[in-house]
């Protein structure tokens, strides 16, 4: 049996540069000298991302359009030998539930079907874990069956991982990661998950249920996409849950880490699952969206580890560690002026 050609792209798109995941992506890429272009919106809100990786643009080839441009899509790829997937938007807003459609499910199925056309390879597209959720086992993994949320984000990835498996199974070399709860430092968008951190922090209490969280560093997950874009490997599926924690063990290092006596909100599994259920039914009733649905309380309260060692093994991750995760996401806080 012959052995497929490995090599590694001349030149990889990677759209969402201006996200957490994309713009240390794009960092990882230059870093080791690896050619890339982005596609944004905004080259000004590009520029800005950058900054605090000293990125100038003689090192990145950028062109401005728009991701859900079908018509566009031949032209943004024209020239790259792989494709790195990032761009996504994040909303429990239900008038954004038509943009989530469009952006998480519609443009991926368009740009990763175009990438395929165009013989790109490798095709990464990250995914999430809650595409996977509730798991299969005690463990998830890569290979855990895509779910049907009812969350809107939730259901939008799952959506969109269908159709990643479906290009698998037509033979094309897409490779889909599953992160857990993505956090580090310079984060330009500055998600849901490192605000509840600081919250916490800030109040000095913290909500502690059953179960835990996986927290995948953006750092890790970076190198993990930098190390994938390897032509010839075909098709693969690497989770990347990250580090998990039970909800006190978080508390616990975020307390040693802020030197500050965070207390615990004390609330039983089953008691915030009831809780989200009734919010579901008010937010039927007043067509509001809350944080806090039935869906979040079942991730919060019965999330389970993940295997990532395929990922780490194949690939010889060398991660942050846990501790450090946590603490360089702090100290960029404190430095940002978010925490005092």
């Amino acid at each position: 049996m012959v052995e497929a050609e490995t090599t590694i792209p001349v030149k990889t798109l990677v759209t969402g540069a201006t996200g957490l995941v994309g713009v240390h992506t794009v960092a990882e890429l230059v870093s080791h000298g690896m050619g890339v272009r982005v596609l944004v919106r905004s080259r000004e809100k590009l520029l800005h991302c950058l900054e605090p990786f000293n990125i100038t643009t003689e090192l990145v080839e950028i062109v401005e359009g728009d991701i859900s441009n079908t018509s566009a899509l031949a032209s943004y790829i024209d020239g790259c030998d792989a494709l790195v997937h990032c761009a996504g938007i994040f909303s429990n807003d239900l008038s954004d539930r038509s943009k989530l459609q469009k952006i998480n499910v519609d443009a991926t199925r368009n740009i990763l079907t175009q990438a395929h056309q165009q013989k790109l390879d490798p095709i990464i597209y990250l995914s999430s874990y809650l595409a996977l959720f509730p798991p299969d086992g005690n463990i998830m993994t890569g290979d855990d069956t895509v779910k049907s949320p009812r969350a809107m984000y939730a259901g939008t990835k799952a959506e969109a991982e269908r159709i990643a498996r479906t290009l698998q199974d037509q033979g094309a070399p897409v490779v889909s990661v599953y992160p857990g709860s993505i956090q580090g430092p310079n984060d330009p968008t500055y998600g849901i998950g490192s605000q509840l951190l600081e919250q916490a922090v800030k109040t000095r209490k913290m909500l502690v249920t059953e179960g835990g969280r996986g927290f995948t560093d953006v750092r890790d997950l970076a190198q993990l996409i930098r190390k994938a874009l390897v032509k010839g490997r075909g098709a693969k599926r690497y989770m990347f849950g990250g580090y998990f924690l039970e909800h006190r063990e978080v508390l616990q290092l975020l307390a040693n880490l802020s030197g500050r006596d965070i207390k615990p909100i004390n609330v039983p599994g089953s008691v915030l699952r009831g809780i989200g259920s009734t919010i579901d039914l008010l937010s039927k009733l007043t067509g509001k969206s809350y944080m806090l649905t039935r869906e979040a309380a079942e991730v919060l309260t019965r999330s389970v580890p993940c295997d990532d060692s395929p990922a780490i093994d194949e690939l010889e991750l060398e991660l942050v560690g846990c501790e450090k995760s946590f603490s360089d996401l702090l100290s960029w806080m404190k430095s940002s002026g978010k925490l005092r």
